[in-house]
């Protein structure tokens, strides 16, 4: 049965990434997917000057509150990057009242990368992102979110080993299901680590040297959109990886600006047609 399923993201306008990745990802699932905006780009950010920045908090609980009055229910809630403590606020309030209302909280923390957080984001706002991710039915951090979710202040190597003990570390903690990105295996593939109620499996596929921007919002959102199909979790993150793998191939065959994300579209009907 589709799924209504919201999702609080920044948009920008040209880069296929946050919503305008997401949005038809969720969609190619069979999934009513509704976006709740919290800033509006020109462009996305990495490796781009100029751009343009409207914050749309003042929009996100007012939009919230007409949904409700409209009787509009959502068995979903998913998040990516935020940006702010004011949009973490507003969001944390949405996920209070949904969650209370039997709907799914679903957590990309989106703050850190390379082992350490963003530039814009300092402590705070890593403190309430973790108080996010502990309300949430599912977490998906990169390898560097998980480390810190777990509590590891040391450099640790995104392997397997790793990154089974993190999952570990998160279960103890009271995790039930994480997918975790960015882990290396010693033959070198790359894919994801999930744990499932205790049950800890790995997802992977080719390794790709290039930075690929908007990769990590394709993948959270096909797995969000298989899991809420029905599809259980290891193997919902296994077409979440095969996905993002077919969407870097046809990217860099086509040669395209890899700034302005991946050719998300020619790789949907995977998700349309893969059980």
């Amino acid at each position: 049965m589709n799924k209504r399923i919201l999702t609080i993201q920044d948009y920008s306008s040209v880069g296929r990434c946050s919503l305008t990745a997401a949005l038809p990802i969720l969609c190619a699932c069979g999934h009513d997917a509704v976006g709740l905006p919290t800033a509006l780009l020109s462009t996305q950010t990495y490796g781009i000057e100029g751009y343009t920045f409207t914050d749309l908090y003042p929009n996100m609980l007012p939009s919230y509150e007409h949904w409700k009055k409209l009787g509009i229910n959502f068995d979903c809630l998913y998040t990516g990057f935020l940006g702010s403590m004011e949009t973490l606020a507003a969001t944390t309030e949405i996920a209070v009242d949904l969650k209370k209302k039997g709907a799914l909280i679903a957590v990309d923390p989106a703050m850190a990368e390379n082992g350490k957080l963003y530039a814009i984001f300092d402590d705070k706002y890593r403190d309430g992102m973790f108080e996010l991710c502990r309300m949430a039915d599912i977490v998906m951090p990169n390898f560097t979110e998980g480390r810190m979710l777990a509590g590891l202040k040391m450099y640790l190597e995104p392997n397997e080993p790793n990154a089974r003990m993190i999952l570990k570390i998160l279960h103890h903690n009271g995790f039930n299901r994480v997918l975790l990105s960015g882990i290396h295996t010693d033959d070198g593939r790359q894919g994801t680590a999930t744990l499932d109620n205790g049950v800890i499996t790995l997802q992977m596929n080719t390794n790709f040297n290039e930075y690929i921007h908007g990769a990590g919002d394709c993948l959270s959102s096909a797995f969000i959109g298989k899991l809420l199909a029905g599809v259980p979790v290891n193997k919902a993150a296994q077409t979440a990886v095969d996905f993002c793998k077919s969407c870097i191939e046809i990217s860099l065959k086509e040669k395209v600006d890899l700034r302005f994300g991946l050719l998300i579209e020619r790789v949907l009907p995977m998700l349309i047609n893969r059980p």
